[in-house]
Formats: structure tokens, C-alpha cells, sequence
């Protein structure tokens, strides 16, 4: 059954080398095994902002992953979702590579998405709660993959997490790590910028710290046991993993990557760890996680990461968030309708900065007027 027709059309972002504009794509009715869905409202990620920049090689000219929809169109031999059902797609197939949304197939930013039969029968689609917001339900993606990463963390019984990255994952873990991880433990966000700084300064948690990346003083007065989680963007993944080895010496107990890592990333303070493939082996957040341990004379550091979380694990994010607290929301600083997105990403990516008309943009929410 299926309410969408083929002789209409829908807009759609799309990119267009670095620029990014609106234009109209035609609807595509779903065949066998597949869904049709209406976006609600979706998020711009860190991820999203590093192809349309070029940062990566991605090929789909149509990004975003992390949103609401709703089904308006049901392919034959689906079972389990009616027309109007409301859903979250989880964005990374642990089994098909040919399946990341956003990435190598067209995303959510745009009004009609046809979801491929390989994600439907592999459960990547989940039924949304109706009382969770549109725009909280952007959140449900990021806020599974933060959950996981400070389950990881925890085998490790840190005194305190040092976040690098000053985004939304980073500051998003400031918010959850309390409840999750360190509830009297301490919380530093470290930051590339003043602007970040002074955001998360005013928005984290309290007793949360704050600090610069090029700050002398860095990791003077953290515990003894510190869990590093790195939220940056590819190319300073490393970086901040090789500060922390240097920084923290024997302190470090754990380090988790949830940012961009290069297949070929390597650093020779770590010496047969290969942290691309310990984050690949976690694609899809498997239950325990994978872990490398490098062990040195009086270090020993537990290595894991993380792409992607099941299906449960969303599900469960999104009945969190339905009752989770108003200040959450604060990590959704800007929406946008469709026509006006364009000029954010432009400024976003042209300017390699997040601030836009003066302001910081801590996360771009794109309203697509599914309801």
C-alpha cells in the first residue's frame, strides 16, 4: 500500500560542490520492501557539515541522518508500519555498507526519502513516541551514540572525563555524563575556540570545566583515573589523543573516540593500536564493545570507539528524551525552514566556523513541515 505518487515533487537540499540550494526532486512511489517517509524536522551534524565542505569523500548530494519522519508510503511485502507512523531511521547498516544514510545514499534533507529494502529488513526504521518533539527527536541519534560511549568509559571507573570537542556530541556528553557516567565525578569540555567556551559555560551542567586546547594547564588538577572521549572532527582526533597520552601519562585509563577517524590513523604514542579498526568493529553498537588494551610499563589504557548504535539503543534514547529535562532543548540553538537552510550551511562551510550572523550555531534544526 502506498499513498505516494510518482508524478509529483519534493524539495530537497542539495549540495552543489560547496554550495548548497534548493531544488525540486521527484517523488519516487516505494517498491517491494521499501518505505517512504516525510521528514519532520532534521539535524545538521558535524558529520553532514564535513562533506559538504569536501572534508570527506561521501558521495550522496544529499546529507542529514539525525531526525523524525513520518511513513507516506509502504512498499509491498512490508510488514509493521502503516501509513502516518511516525519513525527514526538508524542511519548505519552494520551489515550492508551500501547503507549509510546521508553518506553514500541521499539523506534526510529533503521533504520525501525512499528508505532502501536492505535497511527496512534489517529494522534500521523504529516507531517514534508521539509525545516526543520534533525537534528534541533530533537528538535521539547523538544522544544514543553519547550513551554508549560513556558505557564504554565506565568499565574503566574514571574519577573524571576530559571531552574533546566542543560540538554538539561534546557538549551533549557534558549534559548526559552526570547521569550516565560521573555522577561526583568532574567534566572537562575542551575547546577550540572562546566562542564555544563561553556557550558551554553557560549552558553545561554546573561544576562542568571549561578550557582551551593550547591552555598550558590543560590536565593539571583532573584525578588519577581520567577517561578521554574525543568528539572532534577527523583531522583532530589524533591530535587530541596524543595530548592526552602526553598530558596525563599514567592518569589515562581509557579513550574512546566518537569523532572521525582516517582509515590510516595512527599515532606512535600508541604502538600497535589501530584505532580505525576498534571503531569499526563497534559499527552498530555491539554489547560489550571491542576494545584494544595497550599496556606500557605503569600505563595501561584501554582503547574502544564507536559508529552507530542499534536499533534497541535508539528506541530507548527516544523514550529517555520524552521525559528528559527542558534544558536539553538549549542544545538547539537555530531552526530554519527549508528555504532559508541553504544560506546557514554556505556560511557554516564557506566560513569554516559556526557562527553565523554573529551568533554560535550549536545545532542547525531544519524544518521539513511533516506533521
Amino acid at each position: 500500500m502506498t499513498a505516494l505518487q510518482s508524478n509529483t515533487v519534493h524539495k530537497a537540499i542539495v549540495r552543489r560542490g560547496r554550495w548548497c540550494a534548493v531544488e525540486s526532486r521527484p517523488d519516487r512511489p516505494p517498491g517491494p520492501g521499501e518505505l517512504a517517509v516525510a521528514p519532520e524536522k532534521v539535524s545538521l551534524c558535524g558529520t553532514d557539515i564535513q562533506i559538504l565542505r569536501g572534508d570527506r569523500d561521501d558521495p550522496s548530494d544529499i546529507v542529514g541522518h539525525e531526525g523524525a519522519a513520518r511513513v507516506v508510503g509502504v512498499g509491498a511485502g512490508v510488514d509493521g508500519f502503516r501509513i502516518g507512523d511516525r519513525v527514526v531511521i538508524n542511519p548505519t547498516h552494520p551489515d550492508d555498507s551500501s547503507f549509510l544514510l546521508g553518506h553514500n545514499v541521499e539523506g534526510l534533507f529533503q521533504e520525501r526519502v525512499v528508505i532502501a529494502a536492505s535497511a527496512v529488513s534489517g529494522g534500521l526504521v523504529s516507531l517514534l513516541p508521539d509525545e516526543l518533539s520534533a525537534s528534541r527527536a533530533t537528538l535521539v541519534e547523538p544522544f544514543a551514540v553519547v550513551r554508549y560511549a560513556l558505557a564504554a568509559l565506565a568499565a574503566a571507573t574514571p574519577d573524571t572525563l576530559i571531552i574533546h570537542g566542543d560540538g554538539l556530541i561534546g557538549n551533549l556528553a557534558a549534559f548526559l555524563a552526570p547521569h550516565f557516567l560521573l555522577p561526583s565525578g568532574q567534566v572537562v569540555v575542551v575547546h577550540r575556540s572562546s566562542e564555544g567556551m563561553e556557550w558551554t559555560g553557560r549552558h553545561a551542567p554546573a561544576g562542568t570545566r571549561s578550557a582551551l586546547d593550547t591552555d598550558p594547564t590543560l590536565y593539571d588538577g583532573v584525578g588519577d583515573a581520567v577517561a578521554v572521549l574525543v568528539a572532534t572532527h577527523r583531522g583532530g582526533t589524533i591530535p587530541a589523543i596524543e595530548g592526552a597520552v602526553r598530558g596525563l601519562g599514567a592518569r589515562l585509563r581509557a579513550v574512546h573516540p566518537i569523532g572521525g577517524l582516517a582509515p590510516d590513523a595512527r599515532t606512535p604514542l600508541l604502538p600497535g593500536v589501530d584505532l580505525p579498526a576498534v571503531r569499526a568493529a563497534n559499527t552498530g553498537g555491539p554489547w560489550p564493545p571491542s576494545t584494544v588494551t595497550f599496556a606500557q610499563r605503569d600505563r595501561r589504557i584501554v582503547c574502544s570507539g564507536n559508529r552507530g548504535v542499534t536499533n534497541t539503543q535508539l528506541v530507548a534514547a527516544a523514550g529517555e528524551l520524552v521525559d528528559w529535562g527542558g534544558s536539553i532543548d538549549a542544545l538547539l540553538t537555530h531552526e530554519v525552514s527549508v528555504e532559508e537552510a541553504p544560506r546557514y550551511l554556505d556560511a557554516i562551510c564557506a566560513g569554516r566556523s559556526r557562527i553565523v550572523d554573529g551568533e554560535l550555531v550549536m545545532r542547525l534544526v531544519v524544518d521539513f513541515g511533516a506533521r
